[in-house]
């Protein structure tokens, strides 16, 4: 007996796949949107242009001008190099291509180019992340440094959270006798999210330690301040010394 299929369900199963994918179409060219995503959110943008019986597959350098938002083109160019190379498609230093793909691997190409542009630019904000958390673990390293003796203070510190995961946290501080853990954030989605994770987890401990997240401007870090604020203190850099003292203390 055949399967009735409830037209309803069908219907809106078609809709959603409409709004994933979508089409505009200029003059010679097509736009494609799909949902692979971007770090920013954006969903990645493919480009078809035919000639003849072949066609020309590119994200038209979207990928490169996500890193450029957040000052990592030149790590984009290195991570997307040797992804070009790997799937077998082409990179110029801006934009990843298949230059001449015929009907039957065209959705290959557009699936392929738009994962390379994606993953490119995800590799470059994740290494971006890095260096940026390096320099400012530097630069919150120095700033307690004018506050705390030095023998109080302890970089690269696994932790234990409560779910007896290892944190790594930039600084631990003890000083008399009670511990604190400072960890800078900056007003990005990734450093935002990992710190929230991480002071939630080791919130729930029996005694906690004081968790202080660092931030540069309280102002720019908008709704995300109150992410950080369930689960840590919320200071920036240049607050007073004895600010920072009296968080120590009340750990």
């Amino acid at each position: 007996m055949p399967i009735q299929i409830d037209q309803r369900f069908a219907s809106a199963v078609d809709a959603v796949a409409r709004e994933l994918v979508s089409t505009e179409h200029f003059g010679s060219a097509s736009l494609i949107k799909t949902p692979i995503m971007y770090p920013s959110g954006a969903g990645a943008v493919v480009q078809v242009t035919q000639h003849g019986e072949r066609f020309f597959v590119t994200d038209m350098g979207l990928g490169q001008q996500e890193a450029d938002m957040i000052g990592a083109s030149v790590l984009y160019a290195n991570s997307a190099r040797p992804l070009a190379e790997h799937f077998g498609i082409r990179f110029d230093n801006q934009a990843f291509f298949v230059a001449e793909a015929n009907r039957e691997q065209l959705a290959g190409a557009i699936t392929i180019v738009a994962n390379c542009s994606a993953e490119a630019a995800a590799l470059a904000a994740f290494k971006a992340s890095e260096r940026r958390y390096e320099e400012d673990s530097d630069r919150l390293y120095r700033r307690l440094a004018t506050v705390f003796p030095k023998a109080e203070i302890v970089r690269n510190v696994d932790f234990v959270g409560s779910s007896t995961h290892k944190w790594p946290v930039a600084t631990m501080v003890t000083h008399r006798d009670k511990v604190s853990l400072f960890e800078p954030v900056s007003k990005h989605h990734a450093s935002v999210v990992n710190a929230a994770v991480k002071f939630n987890d080791i919130a729930r401990l029996d005694n906690p330690p004081r968790r202080i997240a660092v931030v540069k401007k309280k102002a720019e870090m908008g709704n995300y301040l109150n992410v950080l604020s369930q689960s840590a203190s919320v200071v920036e850099y240049e607050v007073p010394d004895t600010t920072l003292l009296r968080l120590a203390e009340a750990a």
